[in-house]
């Protein structure tokens, strides 16, 4: 695919979607800046952050993962984003069981914004708490299989999987609907160009 000036490249929305502490800031702080603390103060709101990745066919990618909070009152924000992702990291902590039942109603509000149309990967995190561990493995896998989501267990603390669920999920929405994507941002950048144009 060539690509001349910004066209052909494709921007790439990802929310991540889970229960409050289950890691969701400490998998994307690990992904982009490839780091990794004890200590992170909950997400209010919402969170931006973005990574310019190649995927495997040499296509251009702008990453643009917005970090949700999982708290009740943010229910209704979370909503808002989810209208507007291309991909879904759906997390939960493998050491937390309440996290994995809680999956469900995530899901549930996933439906109910973009039916079952969107690519879906779902992380256990947290797999460096072995000791700790309430979920297993292949609890995960089956949930996954279930619903036709692509499964990994990750581990900030040990960096294990954090960009492969990322780069996976980024690989889905190209092959669902990557030609969309770009048709839609060339779109954008013609409509800005023209209004340029038209000014003064």
């Amino acid at each position: 695919m060539s690509k001349n000036n910004n066209q052909n490249k494709l921007d790439i929305k990802i929310i991540t979607i889970g229960d409050s502490h289950v890691g969701k800031s400490s998998l994307i702080i690990n992904y982009i800046d490839n780091k990794f603390s004890n200590v992170y103060m909950s997400t209010i709101g919402f969170d931006l952050k973005a990574k310019q990745i190649n995927l495997k066919d040499g296509t251009e990618a702008k990453i643009m993962i917005y970090d949700t909070a999982g708290q009740e009152r943010f229910k209704s924000l979370a909503a808002n984003y989810i209208k507007k992702a291309n991909g879904i990291l759906l997390v939960y902590d493998i050491a937390d069981k309440t996290t994995f039942g809680n999956i469900g109603m995530w899901m549930k509000s996933i439906t109910q914004e973009k039916g079952d149309k969107l690519p879906i990967v779902l992380v256990g995190n947290k797999a460096d708490l072995t000791e700790e561990r309430e979920v297993s493995s292949e609890e995960g896998k089956k949930l996954a299989e279930e619903n036709g989501f692509h499964f990994f267990e990750t581990s900030c603390k040990n960096d294990i999987n954090v960009n492969e669920c990322f780069v996976d999920l980024a690989e889905l929405v190209y092959e669902k609907s990557g030609k969309k994507i770009i048709q839609n941002s060339n779109k954008k950048l013609e409509n800005a160009s023209n209004k340029k144009k038209g000014c003064c």
